[in-house]
């Protein structure tokens, strides 16, 4: 719990810290929506499923390098949504919520003067949390994703605004071997429970 405490604090700090007056170097802004599936996970010889969920995500990145090829650090909060899950006859609604820390790689596609496309990819470094106290137990302290995206820079008078689509496939797993649900604890036969997300997001560099 320490962990989830310190990591996301310096991580932001860090971010803010980062030298956005040197040249092409920008901070934005971003928010959207996203919809999230949680893999099914196997207990004792039964099958435990997740009702999919929608939620919302907002933060601040910076953008480094204004050639084809750029780097992009962010800091977000992302609202996973509400699940239903069916384990074991136990009947359970969860909220999830994550911090969110994506390193990305921007790759510059045929640009024109006003529009110019680009591809993202790169890792994502989250905290999950639940305000259902047994589940936040029950959640890893950090989850490790890879995640690839399409978008448009459009320049719009003196801001530009930048429409994306995101894709983002857990490689680690999202909760522990052993958990808790609804007073009983379960152990997983095979971890390999995963979180994906597909996501709509509008981004403004100032």
């Amino acid at each position: 719990m320490v962990m989830r405490r310190v990591i996301p604090v310096f991580l932001f700090l860090a971010l803010l810290a980062l030298p956005t007056n040197q040249s092409n170097a920008q901070l934005g802004f971003a928010a959207g929506l996203n919809f999230e599936s949680i893999s099914d996970i196997e207990t004792s010889g039964l099958q435990g499923t997740y009702e999919s969920a929608s939620g919302y995500h907002a933060g601040l990145f910076v953008d480094f390098g204004a050639g084809p090829i750029g780097l992009r650090v962010g800091a977000f909060y992302r609202e996973l949504g509400e699940f239903d899950i069916s384990l074991s006859g136990l009947q359970q609604t969860v909220d999830v919520s994550s911090l969110d820390f994506p390193i990305d790689l921007r790759f510059a596609v045929i640009p024109t003067p006003v529009i110019k496309p680009y591809l993202t990819a790169g890792p994502v470094f989250s905290i999950p949390r639940s305000s259902d106290e047994e589940y936040d137990e029950s959640l890893e302290d950090v989850t490790v994703a890879g995640n690839i995206g399409f978008g448009l820079e459009i320049n719009a008078g003196g801001l530009k605004l930048l429409p994306e689509f995101r894709y983002v496939v857990g490689v680690t797993p999202f909760v522990k071997n052993e958990f808790t649900l609804g007073g009983r604890t379960f152990v997983a036969e095979k971890n390999d429970q995963r979180s994906n997300s597909a996501m709509l997001r509008l981004g403004i560099l100032f």
